[in-house]
């Protein structure tokens, strides 16, 4: 499951989408509010003394990366990459000339339950922080490509705007309290890309090496394309059942230009005959459209299903219905499909895969 993704003329390829949310889905005063009230209370709690009041606060806003003139947040400020549960040990420390003659490890567990109430306060204004016009960029890739959403606001205030947003099926994967650098790991892999708004970060990344990562200044200026394989892509299914019904399995093998491109196995429980092949077909059909693949062969040595799929016997069997039900949902959403039959001696690779999963599943005793 691919997509294309255009951006100043230029194509990239990718699987996985990293989403700073922070970048394009939340309106950036959100986080100057959230420094401010940060920075509010860290004073009220740590000084009656209104001279040193103020350079209490002005010490957590330049902490922080707030510009003390404009009120904006530094590209570079930490809340850009850091976690939010690293900031009360950053601020403990800029604090540390300032509180002189408070204890270091007091002061660090009171600035963590100071942040514990400023998360949640903040839900009160993060609802009019979503920018609701690019929320729609995510709704049109869902299912196209697996997109990661990495914030590094708290889990609660990240599932606060998840809901808002409407986003609930659309990702993949969901990264709060996140520190960005960590995504390192992750970036390494040529079938991801991470797209911000922050020119920080990307200068970040590229001194460790790492290319795929793109600055967006618009989020409209992107255009998505599902990458689709239209090379033919033969595959060879089979189920096995012990018992009939039985403890049962599947497995496939997936062939371009008669060369194997994949191999999958899996046990499936309990099952008849019958159910495993459908359910072979289906787990063929699943996988070719996560990977992209269009234009589809399969070979099967069951009879049944090769005639149903092709209309040539009726389907009586209700459970046996809803297979091929869900079978042809996922065939028509191929650019071409062909199911023909095979004999048994045909189909030996995919015949061993299913068994080995067979034998590796069944309980000891049989």
């Amino acid at each position: 499951m691919f997509v294309i993704l255009k951006y100043k003329d230029k194509e990239y390829k990718a699987n996985i989408i990293f989403w700073d949310r922070d970048s394009f889905f939340i309106d950036f005063n959100y986080w100057s509010r959230f420094v401010g009230s940060m920075a509010q209370k860290i004073a009220e709690h740590t000084t009656d003394n209104w001279n040193k009041f103020n350079l209490v606060r002005t010490e957590v806003i330049k902490a922080l990366g707030t510009n003390l003139d404009t009120g904006k947040l530094h590209l570079s400020s930490s809340i850009n990459f850091l976690p939010l549960n690293i900031l009360p040990s950053l601020l403990t420390s800029s604090l540390k000339n300032l509180l002189q003659d408070k204890n270091p490890d007091d002061i660090n567990n009171l600035f963590q339950e100071l942040l514990m109430k400023v998360s949640h306060e903040s839900q009160q204004y993060l609802k009019d922080s979503i920018t609701v016009n690019n929320l729609e960029t995510i709704k049109q890739i869902n299912k196209k490509a697996k997109q990661v959403l990495i914030t590094n606001d708290s889990k609660e205030n990240n599932d606060l705007f998840i809901k808002e947003a409407g986003l609930e099926n659309c990702f993949h994967e969901v990264h709060a309290q996140t520190n960005k650098e960590q995504l390192v790991d992750f970036l390494k892999k040529d079938d991801s890309i991470f797209l911000t708004g922050n020119p920080f970060l990307v200068n970040s990344y590229l001194k460790r090496g790492i290319k795929n990562i793109l600055t967006i200044e618009e989020i409209k200026l992107i255009s998505f394309n599902k990458a689709t394989d239209n090379e033919l892509i033969t595959i060879n299914i089979d189920g096995a059942s012990k018992g009939n019904p039985g403890p049962a399995s599947i497995g496939m093998v997936f062939y371009k230009d008669k060369q194997i491109i994949n191999e999958a196995s899996e046990f499936i429980g309990i099952k008849t005959n019958n159910f495993a092949e459908y359910t072979a077909l289906i787990r063929a059909l699943e996988i070719s459209l996560d990977k992209g693949f269009n234009n589809i062969m399969i070979k099967s040595d069951s009879e049944l299903v090769v005639n149903q799929i092709n209309k040539t016997y009726k389907v009586k069997d209700s459970d046996i219905k809803d297979l091929f039900d869900k079978a042809y949902s996922l065939i028509e959403k191929l650019n071409s499909f062909k199911i023909i039959h095979v004999p048994r001696e045909e189909n030996l690779k995919a015949d061993k895969l299913a068994n080995n999963a067979l034998k590796n599943n069944l309980p000891i005793s049989q």
